[in-house]
């Protein structure tokens, strides 16, 4: 095996066995996917500051690496579509024509654009969700999100220059020796910078976030006042006594779903296209003319998927919440449940998770990614490819969930203090337990399999 210009390594066998031995759950280093999180404001909410709070106090996906761009939110409702945006998407090409093909067009409920008068003529237009993705897409090229998103990885600053820390702390190369190699233009070097580009920038994505809060309140008084009627026609000539009881359980049922928001979200999730062939013409044009990277069309972001999600939050009786908790609830449990369906839906949006232990084996994943008792798991090894000149990852097997343990709760109760979760000896819990082949390690890494 070829010496690397990087201890990666043994970095992380040396934090695999501390962590193993001092049985802690603090983080555990080791080579994350980047990410950036951008809210997309377009709602009234029911308390827009309480949103806005709840949203900038999110705990970060501790599964990658936060990466901070200039873009923190974009206004989608100011953002207008002209017919060469339309056209750009593949719209406004194809005119409808026959009376079927515009029944057609209306009965999928696709929005029309009337050509004549008649009304015999028409092009079809996005649906709401078309649009909000040509808008965010609109967003990504006149901001220039990618420029900004290579921009944090090179820590362009304002001297005008680039630098390798946030790729040599993130990738755990040796500083020195890898601006060194790179200078002097090494073999080893460029070996090391193609391994960054391949685990480290390409693995770089973005996700945009709508939020629609709806309080709760207005539906269950419409439920009830509909039980209410239901209930007097149903129960007509029986003794009121009983109609009372019934009209009070409608009122309970009132009482206990009133309170708090169902939270809508949907989430975008796009990836920064990183190859060898931007990176060459990033290490050979833009590598000495910093000035330039801004203006560039070299970076692009690729849509990988969406995900729909909605939460319910209510009071249980006798509870306390404030407003703020209860968004604050609703925001955190919405957003995790939308992570975790994008990496299960998306191969290359799936983070992996160190070994921190294997007596027993212990990955620090748990209720949070919703991991249940049928939850298994690839196992990876990292290598060094001779052929390639860079690391990759060989898949020694599989493990899976311990089903005589319990999983680990690693959910974040907004605005509430909970006691650590113990196992049935009374020892606290840092990670979930797995059951898997002896040839697993410290320090190696495990993703889920779909």
């Amino acid at each position: 095996m070829k010496k690397l210009t990087f201890t990666i390594l043994t970095v992380a066998l040396i934090l695999a066995n501390q962590a193993m031995a001092q049985k802690s759950s603090e983080d555990f280093k080791y080579r994350r996917s980047s990410l950036s999180m951008i809210l997309i404001e377009s709602e009234s909410f029911p308390n827009k500051e309480a949103v806005s709070a709840s949203w900038n106090n999110y705990p970060f996906p501790d599964k990658y690496n936060q990466h901070d761009i200039e873009t923190k939110s974009i206004n989608i409702n100011s953002i207008q579509l002209t017919d060469t945006d339309l056209l750009d998407a593949g719209f406004l090409k194809d005119t409808l024509k026959k009376p079927l093909e515009i029944l057609k067009a209306i009965s999928a409920l696709k929005p029309l654009r009337y050509l004549n008068e008649e009304q015999t003529m028409a092009c079809a237009l996005p649906t709401e969700k078309q649009e909000y993705q040509i808008k965010i897409d609109k967003v990504i090229k006149e901001q220039k999100l990618a420029n900004q998103l290579v921009s944090t990885w090179f820590n362009l600053g304002d001297d005008g220059k680039f630098d390798m820390s946030l790729i040599q702390d993130r990738g755990f190369y040796n500083a020195s020796e890898l601006e060194a190699s790179v200078a002097k233009g090494q073999s080893r070097g460029v070996a090391a910078l193609g391994d960054a580009g391949e685990e480290l920038i390409k693995n770089t994505f973005v996700t945009f976030t709508k939020l629609q809060f709806i309080e709760n309140e207005p539906a269950a008084r419409v439920i009830r006042e509909a039980a209410k009627k239901s209930i007097r026609e149903e129960m007509e000539g029986k003794p009121q006594a009983l109609i009372d009881v019934a009209l009070a359980g409608a009122d309970k049922v009132y009482e206990k779903t009133k309170e708090g928001y169902s939270l809508w979200s949907k989430t975008w999730l796009y990836q920064l296209n990183w190859n060898d062939s931007i990176a060459a013409v990033f290490y050979n044009d833009l590598w000495s003319n910093p000035s330039e990277l801004n203006k560039s069309d070299l970076f692009n972001l690729e849509f990988v998927g969406i995900q729909y999600n909605q939460s319910l939050v209510t009071f249980k009786l006798g509870e306390q919440r404030t407003q703020e908790q209860i968004i604050d609830l609703a925001l955190v449990r919405n957003i995790n449940n939308a992570f975790a369906k994008l990496q299960k839906q998306n191969e290359v949006f799936k983070p992996k998770m160190p070994i921190i232990s294997t007596d027993p084996i212990i990955a620090q994943i748990g209720l949070k990614e919703s991991i249940d008792a049928k939850t298994q798991f690839e196992v990876l090894e990292m290598v060094w490819d001779n052929e390639a000149g860079k690391t990759t990852w060989k898949s020694i097997g599989t493990c899976a969930v311990d089903k005589k343990a319990p999983i680990w709760d690693n959910r974040y109760n907004a605005g509430e203090e909970t006691e650590p979760q113990k196992d049935s000896d009374g020892n606290t819990i840092i990670g979930t337990t797995l059951k898997g082949s002896k040839k697993i390690q410290p320090g190696m890494l495990i993703k889920i399999i779909k």
